[in-house]
């Protein structure tokens, strides 16, 4: 029987990709059907069951999904600027329908169930990801994922009054951010360890679902191949905590509500930290952790569960 996971085609984001693989290797499975994140709602095929999970979305117009689409919810994140189209009554009507629904944060369950939704704290899909999957050589050095992404500014376009105050503030903020990465990178040349840099935020869209599987092999593989990892990115973290790496979060530029309330749960799992407490940390003897274990386990007994149904 095809089960369906959920993919986002035109997205920059290889993390958006993590997710799908992440679903893809607990099924085990080749009967596969990758559906477009933000076009559920369009789906006319033959009736399927679907996991979906994943951050929700660029396009609010296009939810609930299809009838056509029989979900497992799990790992499901509302994106907060968008949240009035998940407390609709037609989506809660929804929800309801397919209870209880598994949360990768805080933030949504408790969303959900402000609105009387039965929802619970599932964590994320990606924690399952194994290792042995993807190493193919000896693990070596320290992997840095988007340290600093989260600093470096940017011209909003939405409006021009948007677009003003962001070149207002450009400079300020360029000189902040080329400030902090000099003095990161500084202090990563006197480590003993070899220094690998990987981009997860990408220059053009992933234009098809096999390039995005493609693109996360490629990066789960380049994390596999590390023994610490250094980022700002919470699906470059959280693959490498399952995989046992030594994970160090950096907070920098993570102060608006939409990101914690993304990480509410999540970042309790590994060490996060600012610039300046970076700065202190001896590589030799932080500890990878495992308290994520549990919450795996029954990520992997609901989804087996689920396709068997």
């Amino acid at each position: 029987m095809e089960i369906g996971v959920v993919g986002f085609a035109g997205s920059k984001n290889i993390g958006d990709y993590i997710q799908t693989k992440a679903v893809i290797d607990i099924l085990k499975t080749q009967n596969i059907k990758i559906l477009d994140r933000e076009k559920l709602n369009n789906y006319e095929g033959n009736r399927i069951k679907t996991i979906v999970n994943g951050w929700f979305m660029e396009s609010p117009e296009n939810w609930p999904p299809s009838n056509n689409i029989d979900p497992l919810f799990i790992s499901f994140h509302i994106n907060p600027s968008v949240k009035e189209a998940f407390i609709s009554q037609d989506s809660i009507d929804y929800f309801k329908k397919y209870e209880p629904i598994g949360c990768r944060d805080y933030y949504t369950r408790d969303l959900l169930i402000e609105h009387g939704i039965n929802a619970y704290f599932s964590s994320c899909v990606t924690l399952g990801i194994e290792r042995k999957n993807y190493l193919k050589k000896q693990p070596e050095g320290i992997i840095v994922i988007g340290a600093f992404d989260r600093l470096k500014p940017f011209l909003d376009y939405k409006s021009s009054s948007k677009f003003l105050l962001s070149l207002f503030r450009y400079p300020l903020k360029y000189f902040n951010y080329q400030i902090k990465l000099y003095r990161f990178n500084k202090h990563l040349k006197r480590q003993k360890f070899k220094i690998k840099k990987f981009d997860q935020i990408i220059k053009k869209p992933i234009d098809s679902h096999a390039k995005g599987i493609e693109l996360a092999e490629n990066m789960l593989q380049k994390i596999a191949e590390s023994n610490i990892i250094i980022t700002s990115r919470i699906h470059s973290a959280l693959p490498a905590l399952a995989m046992g790496l030594k994970v160090i979060f950096i907070n920098e530029g993570l102060e608006h509500s939409n990101h914690k309330m993304r990480l509410s749960g999540l970042k309790n799992y590994f060490n996060t930290v600012c610039l300046n407490d970076f700065f202190m940390i001896n590589l030799d003897t932080i500890q990878s952790m495992d308290n994520h274990m549990s919450h795996i386990k029954k990520i992997n007994q609901t989804i087996n569960k689920f396709k068997i149904q």
